[in-house]
């Protein structure tokens, strides 16, 4: 019995070749598309969980102590972790993770060359590290590797970089600018990509001299702090032991600043220690941020499951319409079988083997769709994701279930619809009448549109605002503007470099500066004013404003003839009116800064409000040091404006100057217009993403479009016979055919509207009001006018065939 079934189904497939091929590929299409978004977002939810004990692991965070409003950050001082350990029983291990940043590794082969790599990726950890996470080495002892001073764990690709394929363990380098001597202790297995953070140096945590000389403090937050609680603690009560903390401990780091802790405390509402999941790191950090690496954000983890949920619905609902506009031919197949004596449990499940046999397919093809979208998104989104993210029974729910599932819910309407009526109706041709309006098709078909509406609006507007963002005036000019990274390791010849850049042949300025890229942001309080101000500082020379082409609005930049300047400072309007000065009243005015002995700074110029960062930021207030100040911040970027033809040979040349300098330091440089564009990955991978599946959705839409057009020029042949025999012209049926489906198409849109642009008004609040787009009625008609002109080219040979019917031929039909 089973094997008729088959074998009937196998022959309605193959009697209908081309329906059943645009069935099967349209449900493959969404398919692929799910399984491709299902995979993403299950990479995403699986962050971290590699780590043994992983439900046990906290990252500790903190009141914003640099923000006089307050708020959390997940960076903490070196004296967190001891005070947590000494005080706190519930806790089973603590671990410190430093960022020393970016450093210059150096390697000495045994004939005398030297390998000199710029590496950022440059972490310092507690000697527990290894087993604390789940990180694995495939060389050395992971509970020795970090123990003592000088040792180093690689990552796998940073000692092929370094060694090639020699044997890793013993050799001995050099880090940073000090050249510390460290020997390499331990390589890493392939580091899961499904980390919060990765780093290919991890050195034992007194290896940087920092971490040694302010074990003592509270308020040097360079480190992240872990603790893994033992097993079946109190959270609650954890949470409020943790709290207080830094009311017992951080006074001391205060009395040794001579600085008022209470005061500090009060301006911030209080300072208090908090617990975050590990796992909740890379989705859940928006606010506290991850100081260790890069964060993703739960809202797309939302916005893709959704989008794939209604793609699929939209291939299912596209399967069933297809289905049903073939209804007509299968009516007298079914009325005969019923008059035959064919129960209608039968007929049932015969239509739902011949759909689910049809899913399968579309699924084994939805596989290969998935593969290749897979291959196309992973570079978009930066992120390495497959079917090894999930276990083998997900994987084997996914892939015979799914088919299943999908299957039955699409074959049940055409088959329970098919088998309602009585054998003498159909064979009178009674069935074709109820097939000739459907509110449920319609309905269908309106949703189909709108969610492809939807997405096209949220496309257009996403690529407006990215737009946007790339064209807006931001202070100062990005254009023809050299960055020259890693310049602090000129050493007291950085001056020799930029004074001969500048003299080469379209150069036509030159400028030290720190990190451009890079911010600091510390506590200052203003002239006449007790008030601690959060402001951000960068140190410049004299030739920056030049370089740059900032503007002033008052005063004068830095004078290398005067050596006063020194001592002085620039700040911008923003500042000024955080103070509450005008920027007239602003000069001869003094902003001292409470951190150390640097003293207060003489304000000798207002600079005009300019964006260093991202649009997505209000911009900040910020001051200019002299490049000479002792406030601390000692990267450097050498910034050059160039105007040439030969741009080749300006760096050839420049770089030429860099290595009669520098002593096996290699040569780095990145255009600042393109710096400034990388900002916007996010939504750049954004907009990518909505037109691939914008596009996907349109395809099956209108592919389901295409069935009921097909269905209706069926169903509809004889009227068109007799309006051509009464002189209807072959626009006036091409017209009439169509225009049910426009006018759904209206009805979609006028859902979509409200529908998208509350979801991007919600998107767009998250930007700063000044830099924001405005959606603009333009955009709903051309995500109208689009879907409208493909539908029609798409549709447009079905319903010219259906009007170009000879009369007498199908008048003749029974």
């Amino acid at each position: 019995m089973i094997q008729n079934y088959f074998k009937t189904a196998i022959r309605g497939i193959l009697r209908e070749k081309y329906y059943a091929l645009i069935k099967i590929f349209g449900l493959a299409l969404g398919l692929g598309t799910t399984m491709v978004i299902f995979l993403y977002v299950a990479h995403e939810l699986s962050y971290d969980n590699f780590h043994p004990d992983i439900d046990r692991m906290f990252c500790i965070t903190q009141t914003n102590i640099w923000d006089p409003k307050g708020g959390v950050f997940n960076s903490t001082g070196p004296a967190v972790a001891a005070a947590i350990a000494g005080e706190i029983p519930e806790i089973d291990a603590v671990l410190r993770v430093n960022t020393p940043g970016g450093q210059l590794v150096r390697y000495t082969k045994p004939g005398g060359d030297v390998v000199a790599i710029n590496e950022e990726k440059v972490l310092a950890a507690d000697s527990n590290f290894f087993s604390f996470f789940g990180f694995k080495l495939k060389e050395g002892d992971q509970a020795t590797a970090l123990n003592g001073v000088g040792r180093v764990v690689l990552s796998d690709e940073a000692a092929q970089r370094l060694f090639g394929d020699l044997p890793a363990l013993g050799k001995i380098i050099q880090i940073g600018d000090e050249r510390i001597t460290v020997e390499v202790t331990g390589v890493t297995r392939k580091q899961p990509t499904n980390a919060h953070f990765h780093f290919d140096y991890l050195i034992s945590m007194h290896t940087n001299p920092m971490m040694k000389e302010f074990e003592w403090s509270w308020i040097f937050t360079q480190v992240v702090t872990y603790v893994k609680v033992k097993p079946n603690a109190d959270l609650a009560n954890l949470r409020d032991k943790l709290k207080n903390i830094p009311d017992r401990h951080a006074l001391a780091t205060f009395q040794k600043l001579e600085m008022d802790y209470d005061a500090f405390k009060k301006e911030r509402g209080g300072w208090n220690l908090f617990l975050h999941p590990v796992k909740d790191i890379h989705l859940h950090s928006s606010i506290i941020g991850n100081r260790l690496g890069s964060k993703g954000d739960v809202m797309y983890v939302y916005v893709f499951s959704a989008v794939g949920f209604f793609i699929l619905v939209i291939a299912i609902i596209n399967f069933i319409n297809l289905s049903t506009a073939r209804a007509a031919k299968r009516s007298k197949e079914v009325g005969v079988k019923k008059a035959l004596g064919v129960l209608r449990k039968s007929l049932i499940v015969q239509f739902q083997i011949e759909h689910i046999m049809m899913a399968f397919a579309a699924t084994l093809l939805g596989l290969g769709i998935m593969e290749i979208l897979r291959l196309i998104i992973q570079p978009i989104i930066g992120v390495q994701f497959s079917f090894s993210t999930l276990d083998r029974v997900k994987i084997l729910g996914l892939l015979v279930l799914t088919p299943i599932v999908v299957g039955f819910l699409a074959g049940l309407y055409p088959a329970f619809y098919l088998t309602s009526f009585r054998p003498s109706e159909v064979l009178k041709g009674k069935l074709l009448s109820g097939f000739k309006r459907s509110k449920a098709r319609n309905s269908l078909v309106i949703f189909q549109f709108t969610i492809s509406i939807v997405l096209m609006v949220i496309t257009l507007v996403v690529f407006q605002q990215l737009k946007f963002f790339q064209s807006k005036n931001v202070g100062f000019d990005a254009e023809n503007l050299l960055v020259i990274n890693h310049s602090e390791k000129l050493g007291n010849q950085i001056e020799s470099f930029r004074e001969e850049v500048s003299r080469l042949p379209g150069v036509m300025n030159a400028s030290l500066s720190m990190n451009i890229r890079g911010r600091l942001e510390d506590i200052y309080t203003a002239e006449g004013s007790d008030r601690k101000l959060s402001i951000s500082h960068y140190k410049i020379d004299e030739h920056f404003f030049e370089t740059t082409k900032i503007s002033l609005v008052a005063g004068r930049t830095f004078d290398k003839n005067r050596p006063s300047d020194m001592n002085s400072i620039i700040i911008t309007e923003t500042t000024c009116n955080l103070i509450g000065w005008t920027p007239n009243e602003a000069l001869g005015k003094r902003i001292r800064y409470l951190g150390d002995d640097v003293g207060a700074q003489e304000i000798i110029g207002v600079a005009k409000d300019f964006h260093l960062h991202s649009l997505r930021e209000n911009i900040f207030p910020f001051m200019f040091y002299n490049i000479h100040s002792n406030m601390f911040g000692q990267d450097r970027i050498t910034l050059v404006r160039y105007k040439t033809e030969d741009f080749s040979g300006l760096i050839r040349q420049i770089e030429g100057k860099w290595n009669q300098l520098a002593e096996a330091v290699p040569f780095s440089y990145s255009f600042y217009d393109e710096d400034v564009e990388s900002q916007y990955k996010q939504e750049q991978r954004l907009a990518a993403l909505f037109l691939i599946f914008t596009g996907l959705s349109i395809v099956i839409a209108i592919m389901g479009l295409v069935g009921l057009v097909s269905y209706s020029a069926e169903q509809r042949k004889k009227e068109i016979g007799v309006r051509k025999v009464f002189g209807a012209s072959l626009s006036g049926i091409y017209i009439m055919i169509n225009k049910d489906y426009i006018r759904l198409m209206l009805m979609a849109l006028l859902i979509a509207t409200p529908t998208s642009w509350l979801i991007m008004q919600e998107w767009l609040n998250t930007i700063p009001i000044d830099n924001r787009v405005t959606i603009h009625p333009v955009v709903y008609i051309v995500a109208f006018g689009v879907e409208l002109i493909l539908a029609l080219i798409c549709v447009g040979y079905l319903a010219l065939r259906a009007a170009s019917l000879n009369p007498s031929a199908v008048l003749k039909e029974e």
